[in-house]
């Protein structure tokens, strides 16, 4: 008998073998769906292919699972490119879309030179199709067919399962029919592969479609439309699906390994997912048992509210309006309970708000009379105009209202910690002293949110309040089931199930998942207090609190009315706006008639417009309703962005001029020291990095030489963008920007890149010999290097000096002599461009130090308060980075916004708060913080990126440093306006820096908290107390 060779496919959702002759004919082929069972299924198809031909004298395995099986593996990447070299020869590109994983993979020679692969996320691969389909109730081979007798596609989020169900049920509910919604699908998807794995890579013809999507004509489609493919450049094979293990078999026909050893048989029940060391013998990795010995649950406390049998109640109306649910809360003066709805929005918030509002007063109506009414949430504006509210804000301030409130109330405490889980959404607050410090909330992910543990529940046939939770605490050994995409998790689910594992145990590990899910997405190592709350609706779910409370060893409160807490801090901040008004005598007025601009229970009766359109500023392509209410236009739909919301109401006017501008004026006015003849060499320098802060000091040198300076463009989307793509690895965010900014100046045609080394920096004068050496961190000290060696600027010029400042000028002026004498440039022309540099350099900081003067003494004179904005300089003076936070500050909220390094921080020694502060920008960071926190009318804000290593410690002795409440703003390539403007708004509110005083002098009022504001005398002079 003729030997055979054996090529096997393990996946995370199917087996794949492939069986090949001698002469490397293939003589069968089969995939199978694991169901959970990977070893069985690939033991089942290698005896069926052993009695059909032989046993084979060769078998080599691939893909993610290979390592269940004891054959020869290989790499699927080179499995892959195997049966491309030998029968495709003159494909470059290739897409491979398979049911968890995505690859993408450009060919030069036979060889690998650019390569993507998707990380844990499902988006862009064959289970995410899967499930949507299965949503749609469509078997998966239904979608191709249906897809393409589309005419149109409706928007479909691409990035998570459970944003993609919430954009396919709104697409249905506009009349987009299942085809419809199928081929948005479709498009997702690949826009996905393009945007998170192609990643801006060259896609070159010919290109190759290979994987389980490919035989999906829908998704073949979206591929040639969103690639600008066609039939002659693009292939999609016969058999696509089948390549990784027809790779396999053609190295086992080339190794020509001979016996073969056959694995002892493996355990039933090992899953595709891999294997963990403390697995148990049934194969599952089990959690401890779940507990709420350490939740405190106030559920109990709460008693039913008496109406007066005679009269009405004044009472305030608060509305939380969510992309997922709408709350609806009234309470009285004393901040009870009278009345809660918890409905869901259904993408319809103002007829979901109008029934809400004719349930109230069809069962209280006679009752009582609605004298101020607050809104939060994303609808908050849309359906403050509708409704006549006197209060829209932010959700952060209106959660942390309502926390602060329930927990002083029941438990005399002060909360610190909000962990709040919605349907979608899911947010962590920090609170101290009253004032929200920190905000977190999932951006593209809604892996462990309430919509995806309420759909598993309804899979389970379990009731998600009581029976799911119930049923979770009753476990002995609930499951592992890890942080994962919400797709592969349900996968998982039904895996287990398959393997007859107990459904207690089963949600118990669902239960920890969303916990662990929210601590790792959202809370990303932020420090957790000690007073907890866990709200949101997920809430209601006892077993995720006790989740919580054991992974992190602390107590746990669930708060009664925990859905609705929103909705109470909108009504009580409603209630505290008739208290705080800028004229004494309106405020006692007000206090005394309780005006309020509430419409009434009808709001049919407002007159109101709707228009639709997409917003295209970025891939998200929001559908937008634009509402025009009676001359007031405001929108709903925007996810991302605050070009749609409208600014925080405020009276404050800066008493100081634009400090970031004159900065940048100053950092960028120093001119030519020297005639340029037009022919001298032009020097390219990245607005970016060391840019910031050194610019003065290389623009001085190079043009005292006679070079020409050309300075990349500010960070703008392009080269955001350009940056994304170039960078190999993931440092922090300015790091990557790097790339893009040299890109930017090769387009503007430069001789040469300037990417100094830079060691260390200055030596504050307050330092002494003994005091550390101030050094840049890692990424910015190899930072010339990484450039150096990237692909892309193999023929790239650059002048790359080794600097280290702290050593003084003499040294400095040697490093720049070593660069200059392949420039042409003679040593003494070095050194006296080095020695103008240096006067430049102190030219400018003096000239800032000036001007940072001059605004402390005008804002101290003006009786007003300042925002200090501390951070590394490319973190706060770029624009592009930071998205234009410091003018935010000003334009929209009249704040006097002082950049850190116009402070006199040379005279500060913080010797008291760290002795051996290594990072140069870390010392002057905490100094900062050190004389704001010895001025009462200035406060911080901490801007800083996702990955900063330095910050992520520094930020500790800055708060120590600092000792008042600061807020920090951390920013990444995934930053939104919308979230960013959230954050200011909350923490500004909670400072009471969006009021003005009560007096005159603007900004003398401190952290206001209602709970203690009282109106005693009309003729007093009232002021709030400090807390």
């Amino acid at each position: 008998m003729k030997k055979t060779y054996l090529g096997i496919d393990i996946g995370s959702v199917s087996v794949k073998l492939v069986a090949l002759d001698e002469s490397g004919n293939i003589l069968h082929k089969e995939g199978l769906r694991t169901f959970g069972r990977p070893v069985n299924v690939s033991e089942d198809l290698i005896e069926k292919a052993s009695k059909a031909f032989g046993e084979p004298a060769g078998v080599t395995v691939t893909g993610t699972g290979a390592e269940l099986l004891k054959y020869q593996r290989v790499n699927e990447f080179k499995a892959i490119v195997a049966v491309i070299i030998k029968l495709y020869p003159d494909i470059r590109t290739i897409f491979e879309m398979g049911g968890e994983t995505s690859k993408f993979i450009r060919l030069k020679d036979g060889k690998i030179v650019e390569y993507g692969i998707n990380g844990d996320c499902a988006a862009g691969t064959g289970s995410f199709i899967d499930q949507q389909a299965e949503r749609l109730h469509y078997k998966v081979e239904e979608v191709g067919p249906l897809v393409l007798k589309a005419e149109r596609s409706a928007r479909v989020a691409g990035r998570c399962s459970v944003f993609a169900k919430s954009d396919m049920i709104h697409a249905q509910q506009k009349g987009y029919s299942p085809p419809e919604v199928l081929r948005g699908l479709c498009m997702a998807v690949v826009r996905n592969f393009k945007a998170t794995i192609v990643k801006g890579r060259r896609v070159e013809p010919n290109v190759i479609f290979i994987g389980g999507l490919a035989l999906n004509e829908g998704v073949v489609s979206a591929v040639k439309e969103t690639f600008s493919l066609d039939d002659k450049n693009l292939i999609v094979p016969e058999g696509a699906e089948y390549f990784g293990a027809l790779g396999a078999a053609m190295l086992s026909l080339t190794c020509r390994s001979e016996g073969v050893k056959r694995p002892k048989n493996s355990d039933n029940t090992v899953t595709a997912g891999g294997f963990f060391a403390n697995a148990q013998n049934d194969g599952n990795v089990t959690t401890p048992p779940l507990s709420t010995k350490n939740v405190r649950f106030l559920r109990d406390c709460v008693r039913p509210y008496n109406f007066p049998d005679h009269g009405k109640v004044d009472v305030y109306l608060g509305i939380d309006i969510g992309s997922v649910s709408t709350n609806f809360v009234l309470v009285d003066k004393n901040g009870d309970m009278a009345m809660e709805i918890y409905t869901y929005t259904k993408a319809r918030p103002i007829e979901v708000v109008r029934e809400g509002l004719h349930r109230i007063r069809d069962e209280i109506g006679a009752k009582i009379n609605i004298v101020g009414v607050g809104t939060t949430g994303s609808g908050r504006e849309l359906i403050g105009e509708l409704v006549g509210a006197d209060v829209a804000k932010d959700e952060i301030t209106a959660h942390k209202t309502g926390a602060i409130h329930i927990c002083e109330k029941f438990t005399g405490e002060k909360v610190d910690t909000i962990f709040e889980i919605g349907g979608q959404d899911a947010k962590y607050i920090k609170i101290e002293n009253g004032v929200v410090t920190d905000f977190a909330m999932n951006e593209a992910c809604a892996a462990g949110t309430g919509s995806f543990l309420e759909e598993q529940a309804i899979k389970l046939g379990l009731n998600i309040k009581k029976e799911f939770a119930n049923l979770a605490l009753s476990s002995e050994a609930p499951i592992s089931l890890g942080e994962r995409c919400t797709v592969f998790m349900e996968r998982d689910v039904n895996t287990h199930q398959l393997k007859g594992n107990k459904i207690r145990d089963i949600v118990a590990g669902l239960a920890y998942s969303v916990a662990t899910n929210y601590l790792n997405r959202v809370v990303r190592g932020r420090k957790v207090g000690d007073h907890i709350f866990f709200q949101g609706g997920t809430a209601y779910n006892d077993s995720v609190a006790a989740a919580f409370s054991q992974i992190l060893g602390k107590t746990i409160t669930v708060p009664p009315h925990n859905g609705v807490i929103g909705a109470i801090g909108a009504a009580l901040l409603a209630r505290d706006s008739l208290f705080v008004t800028s004229d004494l005598k309106k405020q006692v007025a007000s206090y005394e008639s309780r005006i309020t601009r509430f419409r009434g229970f009808d709001i049919a009766k407002v007159n109101y417009t709707m228009r639709e359109f997409a917003c295209n500023a970025c891939t998200n392509t929001c559908d937008i309703q634009e509402f025009n209410v009676e001359g007031e236009k405001t929108y709903w739909g925007d996810k991302c962005s605050s070009k749609f919301r409208k600014k925080a109401h405020t009276d404050n006017v800066p008493v100081v001029d634009d400090l970031f501008k004159k900065r940048e004026e100053i950092l960028l006015g120093f001119a030519s020291a020297r005639e340029h003849d037009g022919t001298s060499a032009r020097i390219g320098i990245p607005r970016a990095m060391f840019f910031y802060d050194r610019f003065p000091f290389w623009r001085t040198y190079f043009e005292t030489l006679g070079f020409k300076m050309v300075v990349s463009d500010e960070t703008n989307k392009t080269i955001s963008h350009d940056s994304t793509e170039l960078s190999i690895a993931e440092p922090c965010y300015p790091i990557k920007l790097v790339h893009g900014h040299i890109k930017d100046l090769l387009k503007k045609g430069v001789d040469h890149i300037f990417m100094p080394n830079v060691i260390s920096s200055d030596r504050l004068p307050t330092a002494d010999d003994r005091s550390p050496i101030p050094y840049l961190c890692p990424w910015h000290q190899t930072l010339p290097f990484i450039m150096k060696g990237h692909k892309e600027f193999n023929n790239v010029k650059f002048i790359i000096p080794t600097v280290q400042f702290e050593l003084g000028e003499e040294f400095v002026s040697k490093c720049m002599w070593k660069v200059a004498k392949d420039l042409n440039v003679s040593r003494k022309e070095s050194d006296d461009a080095a020695k103008a540099a240096y006067s430049a350099q102190r030219e400018y900081a003096r000239r800032i130090k000036e001007a940072g003067a001059i605004a402390l003494k005008m804002i101290e004179a003006a009786g007003a308060v300042a925002l200090v904005i501390i951070g590394r300089p490319y973190n706060i003076y770029d624009a592009g980075t930071n998205l234009s936070t410091p003018k935010k500050l000003r334009d929209y909220y009249g704040m006097n916004v002082i950049p850190f390094d116009f402070l006199p921080l040379d005279e500060m020694n913080i010797d008291g708060i760290t002795k051996n502060m290594f990072w140069g920008y870390g010392k002057k960071i905490i100094a900062a913080a050190k004389y704001v926190a010895e001025r009462k009318h200035l406060h911080m804000i901490y801007i800083t990126n996702f990955k900063c290593g330095p910050d992520s410690f520094i930020k500790h002795f800055t708060t120590w440093a600092g000792e008042k409440p600061y807020l920090t703003l951390q920013f990444d390539e995934h930053a939104n306006d919308a979230g960013t403007v959230t954050r200011i708004e909350a923490y500004l509110d909670s400072k009471g820096l969006l009021k003005n005083s009560l007096n005159k002098g603007r900004g003398q009022k401190s952290d206001v908290r209602y709970q203690k504001y009282e109106i005693k005398d009309p003729t007093s002079d009232i002021r709030p107390p400090t807390s």
